[in-house]
């Protein structure tokens, strides 16, 4: 009977592994369509990663005010994209090291400007589409640093106060996005309905600050677009305790935490590396409000 029991043992580990659900399955194994990499476990960084990376002005008038993408100089290829739609009254300068952060860690990061620094949401979702369309073409542009590199099926969009609204917008007016992470968003003033979250179908993290009562990100703008995503999206909600609306400039101004939680993030759902799932979790502390809904953890 004894020598039965090792067999027995592993019988129930068989099945039991047999039964796992394919989100908990995810958590240890990567996807066979992500985008997965060695380099760096799955877990919660806030410095910036292994990966050196360089950067390049986007061609001349490809895009509606200029744009600069950071990506990582030596990250085996492919990489996916994603884009930063800047706050009002605000240049890349004032968000600038979200792209170094990005691009070391694996990502192509391209932080735009405006047209003009008054523009509105609406007018901003349509520029950070047109950004995203450029990025595409950077794929196969012959002078292109980028060119043969870029996954163009993992599109992603990062946005700040006005930025934020403008890819709630493009959360469900741009088909190819695979994610989106906004800080500190606004859609008060915006006409388009689809800022508002309640068409949203793709994992969507959100940021605010408690202490933000401005109307460019406070007054509840960033917890009803969360709650406004329908059931069955993964999603994530993260107010920051001690942060207002300026806090979001670089990606541990408002603490740590949120640079952790904005990597594993666009990892486990820009990349498809479900691996990072797990990391996405209610900080220790710090913390107003954190929410969450079908993320595998």
């Amino acid at each position: 009977m004894a020598t039965k029991q090792p067999f027995k043992i592993l019988l129930a580990c068989a099945v039991f592994a047999a039964t796992m659900s394919p989100a908990t399955q995810a958590q240890t194994t990567c996807p066979s369509d992500a985008i997965c990499r060695d380099d760096l476990a799955p877990g919660k960084y806030s410095e910036r990663g292994p990966y050196g990376y360089d950067s390049y002005s986007m061609p001349l008038f490809s895009t509606p005010g200029g744009a600069t993408v950071y990506y990582p100089e030596d990250a085996k290829p492919p990489y996916s994209v994603m884009v930063f739609c800047p706050p009002y009254l605000t240049q890349q300068i004032g968000f600038r090291e979200w792209g170094p952060f990005f691009a070391s860690h694996g990502i192509v990061t391209v932080l735009m400007d405006t047209t003009t620094i008054y523009d509105q949401v609406d007018s901003r979702s349509d520029q950070q589409a047109e950004v995203l369309d450029a990025m595409k073409l950077e794929h196969t542009r012959r002078d292109s640093p980028l060119l043969g590199n870029l996954d163009l099926n993992r599109f992603g969009v990062i946005g700040w106060s006005m930025g934020g609204g403008a890819s709630w917008i493009n959360s469900v007016e741009y088909p190819e996005l695979r994610s989106a992470v906004t800080l500190a968003g606004h859609n008060q003033t915006s006409l388009d309905p689809d800022s508002r979250g309640r068409n949203t179908r793709i994992p969507t993290m959100i940021f605010n600050g408690a202490l933000d009562t401005t109307i460019l990100g406070g007054l509840g703008q960033s917890d009803g677009v969360y709650d406004s995503i329908p059931a069955g999206t993964p999603k994530a909600f993260y107010e920051v305790a001690s942060s207002g609306h300026f806090d979001w400039g670089y990606p541990t101004q408002a603490n740590d935490y949120v640079a952790e939680l904005a990597l594993a993030f666009q990892k486990a759902y820009l990349d498809g590396d479900l691996r990072w799932a797990p990391f996405i979790e209610r900080p220790r502390f710090d913390v107003s409000e954190y929410e969450e809904e079908d993320i595998p953890n």
